[in-house]
């Protein structure tokens, strides 16, 4: 009679042989699958999946999210700085520039000349003149004060200054005149020399060369009077009536940006009409 431990013995001998065998494990592309090999698959295309799923979903919500962050915080920064305290600021520093900017202004007007600088310069030129021992021949206006309408002196004088003209002549030694035209440079208004020309008013000039060993020394006893020609242009700012007379008017309302007038120059910063 056979007992039960024997027939289970038996029977498990058999299934070790046969799984030993390995009969009954599933084989593709050579590879047997055993249960070890089977799990490491197993992990493996876990691991391919979680990988998958990283980069196609995961990642693309993540920089969704920080790029909606970063809207987010774009958005605040945008309303803090339209918060009542930061404009206060803004307006406070907006005041302090244009007071420094309307002192630089008066500062820099303060160089040009102004109508009674005009109405006296004939007498303060003619004190120059006594003072150094300088005759002044002649001291003529040409015309009326021109506004300076191009960039001759910059873009920012255009509009804004006006010049008087004066011819000058006068005859004086050497050192006299150019120790006058220094004088005049030094003058507070704001003042351009041009077209100077010199001669001398006796063209006979002898001199005297004397040498001392390699010293030369020219010596002279005739007096070097020179006759010295000159333009003066005095420059002064545009009174506030006479920049608004030049501002050209706005256009009517709903006219903006259309062509002129038929024979009416072009508003400024707006092109002609091709022909």
């Amino acid at each position: 009679m056979t007992s039960y431990s024997e027939e289970y013995s038996s029977t498990t001998t058999i299934i070790d042989e046969e799984f030993d065998a390995g009969g009954n494990y599933p084989t593709a592309f050579g590879i047997t699958f055993t249960p070890q090999v089977s799990g490491i698959s197993l992990g493996i295309l876990g691991l391919l999946a979680m990988g998958y799923v990283l980069l196609n979903f995961v990642m693309p919500a993540l920089g969704e999210y920080q790029q909606l962050r970063q809207d987010e915080e774009a958005k605040q920064a945008q309303v803090d700085q339209q918060s009542p305290e930061v404009l206060m600021r803004r307006l406070a520093n907006a005041e302090v520039q244009l007071q420094e900017a309307q002192q630089r202004k008066a500062t820099v007007l303060e160089l040009y000349a102004n109508s009674e600088d005009l109405n006296t310069i004939l007498y303060n030129f003619n004190t120059l003149f006594v003072n150094r021992n300088v005759k002044l021949v002649s001291f003529l206006p040409q015309g009326d004060p021109v506004v300076i309408s191009d960039d001759s002196l910059g873009a920012n004088a255009k509009n804004q200054l006006k010049r008087q003209t004066y011819t000058i002549s006068m005859t004086g030694g050497f050192s006299e005149t150019l120790a006058l035209i220094r004088d005049i440079e030094r003058l507070q208004p704001l003042i351009l020399m041009k077209n100077l020309r010199t001669s001398l008013v006796n063209p006979e000039f002898p001199v005297n060369v004397v040498r001392d060993g390699d010293t030369v020394q020219v010596q002279t006893d005739a007096p070097d009077i020179l006759t010295t020609d000159l333009t003066l242009e005095v420059f002064m700012p545009l009174t506030p009536e006479e920049i608004a007379a030049l501002t050209p008017p706005p256009p009517p309302p709903g006219q903006e940006g259309q062509p002129p007038a038929e024979g009416q120059p072009p508003a400024e910063g707006q092109a002609a009409p091709a022909p």
